[in-house]
């Protein structure tokens, strides 16, 4: 039974599919120096589904204390942090070498290429979240991850 859920946890965390999630979300963020490091709780927030049922109009007048605040989104954000750590690490790798990001020097990533053609029909509601998710990372990297209480990356 165990081989089968490592089957089932493989294909739903394909890089493949959710490689177009953070393509999504660096398409409208505002590139600033290290903004890498915010793919990291792309995938821990769009894939959680507690996150998607009460956050589902981001606005701009959205912060993120709203996010940080809420003790159902929280609950558990850090071993999903961890848990997606790797996977998006792979996704940024894949979006680089397929040409989808660039990153230059000062670690900032700008879309050169963005192709939401081959979303997963059940990607559809994280991939839009995704997109709408930089109008609460107003902060610089530094206060994002004290804001969320990870301590390392």
């Amino acid at each position: 039974m165990s081989k089968f859920i490592e089957n089932i946890s493989t294909l739903q965390n394909n890089t493949f599919a959710l490689t177009p999630l953070l393509v999504s979300f660096y398409k409208n963020l505002k590139p600033t120096d290290k903004n890498i490091l915010l793919a990291y709780f792309v995938l821990p927030l769009v894939l959680n589904n507690e996150f998607l049922e009460k956050i589902q109009k981001i606005t701009t007048a959205s912060n993120l204390s709203r996010i940080t605040r809420d003790k159902d989104i929280m609950a558990g954000f850090e071993e999903r942090f961890d848990y997606y750590k790797e996977q998006t690490n792979m996704c940024l790798q894949y979006a680089i070498d397929s040409g989808y990001i660039e990153v230059d020097d000062n670690l900032r990533v700008t879309v050169i290429y963005d192709d939401n053609r081959f979303i997963a029909p059940q990607l559809i509601k994280s991939n839009e979240m995704a997109a709408k998710l930089y109008r609460v990372f107003t902060k610089d990297v530094v206060n994002t991850y004290y804001e969320f209480g990870i301590k390392k990356l």
